[in-house]
């Protein structure tokens, strides 16, 4: 009897050993299956994409004002010297050895940061194959093989799609869509649009981002609640506020909370407080590369899409706050009162530094009546050609595009004209108020970047004076063609600078496009940001850094 339970007990285990060994073969069958037809995990390259998405870099805390922040790899691709990230890399003034120090974004601390480790890239995970079920949408950020040499996987955000002309001015991307094979031959090409018909059936437009991509590219040029540590700093480069008040505006008070908040004690008439900076502050500047010299026009490429905003505590039923932004001539004003009436105004700059305000405001909208005390966002957006006020969180009012329309030659005239410093301001006036949270942020900008690999540097694809068609094969459509940016534009190799292709692409290929059958699929999320170090193994980042898993968009 014993002998039969034993044989039983036996028998028991090796069907267990064998249903683990079944489940792991299928576990490692569909894994496999799901690598090579569902989802794939990829390491981010380069900074192309940062600071959303970061190739190999080092993480910081300002040591002045605390604000975090990613500073890339100092690296570039001539560079006879590698650097070994199991080694610790100093500083120097060698860029690609030890690189400039890093730059804190938030308050211009230079981070002089000695020996430390590097992180790898970001690892993400992408839906392969997504794309023959569903069309490519524009700013959606994508995995495909680099053109030059049809073997490396880059990663972009998708910016103009097959029937397309894609031109970049001041920073925006406008195009024309054109969904008519005009002359019948298959193809939607430059042909097509170099016919009459073309002007009316494609005008130009402005490509607007969508709420949640928007929301994830603003960057910061600065965040008050960020204080710096002022005797950290040179006497050569010393601390200074941007917030500034004028003279005659004794009603503020800028130095609560450690001169975090803004409190207001009231006045009849307004009284205002201006962000004073160098116009730099809104140049293309990332603090995740160094670049000498700039690699942007500092004097045309200044950005003018920003968002003001702050918490704002009224401490009366009367008091008001506004809030200033300019681009070019066009001045834009909001008013939030503790009534609730919400307001936009619009001007056009005159003689000097005067600016005529219209007889009418743009919009206005009546909300429920503030509490006293109580704290509410308010904010003032001027990106991709529109301008909305922002209440708790939700748009109250917005632009008309036939009250502001994204008019490309305009655009273009007023850029050669020269590009005047954004103002930024901030007004109060009734009863008192508090600001807190205050933060001016920019939009992304892309840059008129030329054909480095052209010996005569002539104008990139797609930049000003040099749109691209990006051709729609209506029988073949394996060729169609995409344009692709990197958000880091100043240190991103993308389709404006494509100047020449692998020999392995299909004949017909256009440089400075990514074919579809080049498209590997849609990046959607970030499974292991740059990890921890563990204190006996600090080369090496073991514990992912759960707080930065996110979706891509």
């Amino acid at each position: 009897m014993a002998s039969a339970q034993s044989k039983d007990s036996l028998y028991h285990q090796l069907a267990g050993i064998r249903e683990s060994v079944e489940s792991l073969w299928i576990a490692i069958i569909l894994a496999f299956v799901l690598r090579a037809f569902i989802i794939e995990a990829f390491v981010i390259p380069t900074g192309s994409m940062a600071p959303r998405l970061m190739g190999q870099h080092w993480q910081f805390d300002c040591p002045a004002c605390g604000y975090h922040y990613a500073f890339g790899l100092p690296t570039r691709s001539t560079d006879s010297i590698n650097i070994d990230l199991s080694n610790p890399v100093g500083t120097g003034s060698n860029y690609g050895i030890g690189g400039p120090p890093a730059v804190c974004p938030n308050c211009l601390y230079r981070n002089n940061f000695g020996k430390d480790l590097a992180y790898n890239g970001d690892r993400v995970l992408v839906l392969k194959y997504l794309y023959r079920f569903k069309a490519p949408t524009p700013c959606d950020v994508v995995v495909f093989k680099n053109p030059q040499d049809n073997d490396q996987n880059f990663i972009k955000r998708l910016i103009g799609v097959p029937g397309q002309m894609i031109q970049i001015v001041h920073g925006d991307v406008y195009y024309r869509q054109l969904d008519t094979d005009l002359d019948g031959d298959g193809a939607i090409d430059g042909r097509d649009f170099a016919d009459s018909r073309s002007n009316e059936l494609a005008p130009w437009k402005i490509l607007r981002k969508p709420t949640h991509t928007q929301e994830v590219m603003w960057q910061v040029i600065f965040e008050n609640d960020y204080q710096p540590d002022v005797k950290l700093y040179e006497k050569a480069m010393p601390w200074k506020s941007p917030w500034q008040t004028a003279p005659a505006a004794t009603g503020w008070d800028l130095t609560a909370n450690d001169h975090r908040v803004f409190k207001f004690a009231g006045s009849p008439a307004p009284q205002s407080l201006a962000f004073v900076a160098d116009r730099n502050r809104f140049a293309p500047n990332y603090a995740y590369n160094i670049y000498s010299p700039p690699q942007y026009d500092v004097e045309h490429d200044i950005c003018s899409d920003l968002k003001l905003s702050f918490m704002f505590v009224p401490q009366s039923g009367d008091a008001r706050v506004g809030l200033h932004l300019s681009s070019f001539k066009h001045h834009f004003r909001a008013t939030v009162s503790a009534d609730g009436q919400c307001v936009l105004e619009h001007g056009l700059a005159a003689n000097g530094n005067t600016v005529q305000w219209d007889a009418q405001p743009w919009g206005s909208e009546s909300l429920e009546p503030l509490k006293v005390g109580g704290g509410y966002s308010v904010a003032l957006v001027h990106v991709d050609h529109m301008v909305q006020l922002w209440v708790d969180g939700k748009v109250r009012i917005q632009t008309t595009d036939s009250q502001y329309p994204a008019n490309m030659q305009q655009a273009i005239e007023d850029e050669m004209h020269g590009v005047p410093t954004p103002v930024v301001e901030i007004f109060a006036s009734g009863g008192p108020s508090e600001l807190w949270h205050v933060d001016l942020m920019r939009d992304v900008y892309y840059t008129q970047a030329r054909l480095a690999d052209i010996a005569d540097l002539k104008a990139g694809w797609g930049v000003m004076g040099n749109p691209i068609i990006l051709r729609k094969y209506l029988n073949n459509p394996d060729m169609d063609e995409f344009f692709v940016l990197g958000d880091n534009s100043p240190c991103s190799k993308d389709s404006r600078m494509w100047g020449y292709h692998s020999p392995t692409l299909r004949a017909g290929y256009q440089d400075g496009t990514v074919p579809r059958y080049s498209l590997i699929g849609r990046a959607f999320f970030v499974y292991w940001p740059g990890g921890f170090r563990l204190p006996l193994l600090e080369k090496l980042p073991l514990v992912p850094n759960v707080g930065r898993m996110r979706f891509i968009r």
